[in-house]
């Protein structure tokens, strides 16, 4: 008898057949119920006008040399439910700092860290926004892009302890890096000013005409600077010292790598948050003759500015830190004795440390901008909402 003729007729086979059509249609249906699941609910709230803005100060007078303006928005979930919130949010503040009369071609704003990072939750579902916690919220990103995030999980390198925060950062690469550029490209142009775009976590991002592209690779914190007609700049900021926090998703760059940028108001340098606790970090800026170091941070906790300094996180202190210093001083105290308060003392130079504040979940923030202009070092006032300051360079 012919083999197909026997198992034609053999009712286990006829059986083993059936049953797998049934599993591939069960499958097939259960994937079909997911995605129709995973695109529902996805509605951006309306975008908050209200800037929550409680505190400013000015530096100076404005002498037609240029000026910096640091911009410490207060953000939410709902502010990166869309591009369009995003857009709406930031553009309020710039806004603001022009009806101050605060820009012009020679000024330099600064956004925070992370600022861009969020926009992985755009177009989300909305149980996204209004989760309790960061942990519940990001829950809910992975079961509605479990796909999305599976791959970037698989392709996460070996050096990424926390595959999770990799892939979730990592799932939206491309899109996050082009909504970022688009974003900040069409404020810089309107308000015909220079920006310091904070910074963004990407995959294995690079500079290539004009954009960023991303690839399979290790997370890495940049920062993106573009000049007064929208453009790009060549050359990524990358975050050299990734804190102990970081370190288990994000990968550090180069200090000697960090580049700085020819603007209208002067040469600029991007410290992303902890760079400007190291010494190394200054060493490109001093070779390079900047004029404005541009510091975007990000504390992750409530009221932690007034609590005693706990020292460095993730890389060994530096040998000219006192470590005395260490529970004495309050955290406060050491961003301004520590970063470019105390770095660039007697340089000449100018700066700004730009926190990022607001409400993104159960996750706290704190810290107020901080000035340096030569040997004057100015914080500004403590406040618990958005800050915006001026200085006018001499």
């Amino acid at each position: 008898m012919a083999i197909s003729a026997y198992l034609a007729k053999n009712p286990f086979h006829t059986r083993m057949k059936k049953g797998i059509r049934y599993s591939l249609l069960a499958l097939l249906l259960l994937f079909a119920g997911y995605l129709t699941w995973s695109s529902l609910g996805r509605v951006a709230p309306a975008p908050d006008h209200d800037l929550h803005l409680d505190t400013s100060f000015t530096v100076f007078q404005d002498s037609g040399k240029g000026n910096i303006v640091g911009i410490s928005p207060y953000m939410t979930p709902a502010d990166y439910a869309s591009v369009d919130n995003f857009t709406s949010k930031l553009d309020g503040y710039l806004s603001q700092a022009k009806a101050n009369g605060w820009l012009n071609p020679r000024t330099v704003v600064i956004f925070p860290e992370y600022i861009g990072s969020w926009l992985v939750i755009d177009g989300e579902k909305s149980s996204i926004y209004t989760a309790p916690t960061a942990q519940r919220a990001l829950a809910r990103y992975v079961s509605s892009n479990f796909f999305n995030y599976l791959r970037a999980w698989f392709t996460a390198p070996d050096s990424a302890i926390d595959k999770v925060k990799h892939a979730i950062f990592a799932s939206k690469g491309q899109t996050m890096a082009g909504q970022y550029v688009d974003v900040f490209s069409g404020l810089a142009k309107k308000y015909h000013t220079s920006i310091v775009a904070g910074s963004i976590l990407l995959p294995n991002p690079e500079y290539h005409k004009g954009h960023i592209d991303t690839w399979k690779g290790s997370l890495r914190n940049i920062s993106c600077v573009f000049d007064t007609a929208g453009k790009l700049q060549p050359f990524l900021a990358v975050k050299a010292y990734p804190t102990a926090d970081e370190q288990p998703f994000i990968e550090g760059g180069e200090a000697h790598a960090i580049p700085s940028f020819p603007l209208p108001a002067g040469r600029v340098s991007v410290l992303v948050c902890a760079d400007s606790w190291y010494p190394a970090a200054y060493e490109n800026l001093r070779r390079d003759g900047t004029r404005i170091v541009a510091v975007p941070s990000f504390t992750q906790e409530d009221e932690v500015m007034s609590a005693p300094w706990s020292g460095y996180s993730g890389f060994p202190a530096p040998v000219d830190v006192d470590k005395g210093d260490i529970g004495k001083l309050t955290l406060g105290e050491a961003w301004v004795k520590y970063t470019i308060g105390g770095r660039m003392k007697g340089e000449g130079r100018y700066g700004m440390i730009v926190p990022l504040r607001g409400h993104m979940w159960d996750m706290g923030s704190d810290g107020p901008i901080i000035a340096v202009a030569g040997d004057s070092v100015i914080t500004g006032p403590h406040g618990r909402g958005a800050s915006m300051a001026c200085v006018w360079l001499q």
